[in-house]
């Protein structure tokens, strides 16, 4: 592997290595305010040094392009219907709970989230291992996997289904997304998709724990 691949990688296992001290330190001192510290320092510390770093330095012109090729315009029906899932598999048992401070503040967080999660770890990867896109797809994968292990030991923050579901569900998506993006050669409507994904389920996260 080259050296920016190498970069990137020890990048991401420093990330997910701060995490598991930082999530339960900043959650104990204040479990809703240090759940959103812990999520500004991801994005501060990894994100858009990636972005800079990796993402905006192996873009190919492509990576952050709306354009599809004429085959691959199912992508776009398909995420609507991957994005529709979540929604409903969040609202149906959770209406009782959700308020609109909690709704407002979702849609902050999943703009800021949604996006920059998909130009670091999709967008950083696809530009730092274009030679070796199957590597880099996988390791991209696994990482973004694992760095949502540390979200698990938040203190008094209740993730619906457990941190199985939180780490399995970034998972799934994940492997959905990362398939899309190296696909298309872009980020854009995989972000768009995160995004969207996000509001319904930090909705429900924040209303169950009682961020607004």
């Amino acid at each position: 592997m080259s050296a920016r691949q190498l970069a990137l990688l020890a990048h991401a296992a420093l990330l997910i290595g701060a995490l598991f001290f930082i999530v339960p330190a900043l959650t104990a001192w204040h479990p809703q305010h240090g759940y959103l510290f812990a999520l500004t320092f991801y994005w501060l510390f990894f994100c858009l040094p990636v972005i800079g770093w990796h993402a905006l330095e192996g873009n190919d012109g492509r990576l952050f392009s709306e354009k599809l090729r004429w085959r691959d315009w199912w992508i776009i029906p398909l995420l609507l219907v991957q994005v529709g899932i979540i929604a409903i598999a969040n609202f149906v048992p959770n209406t009782s709970i959700l308020t609109s401070g909690s709704m407002y503040l979702a849609l902050l967080i999943a703009a800021i989230n949604g996006p920059l999660e998909e130009m670091a770890w999709r967008g950083g990867f696809i530009g730092t291992f274009r030679d070796k896109p199957r590597l880099g797809f996988w390791l991209g994968w696994a990482l973004f996997t694992a760095w949502h292990i540390p979200l698990a030991l938040s203190h008094d923050i209740v993730f619906d289904g457990g941190a199985l579901a939180l780490v399995g569900g970034a998972s799934a998506l994940g492997l959905f997304w990362a398939w899309i993006a190296w696909r298309t050669g872009s980020v854009f409507y995989v972000s768009l998709a995160h995004m969207l994904t996000n509001v319904f389920a930090f909705w429900v996260l924040f209303s169950r724990n009682g961020f607004a």
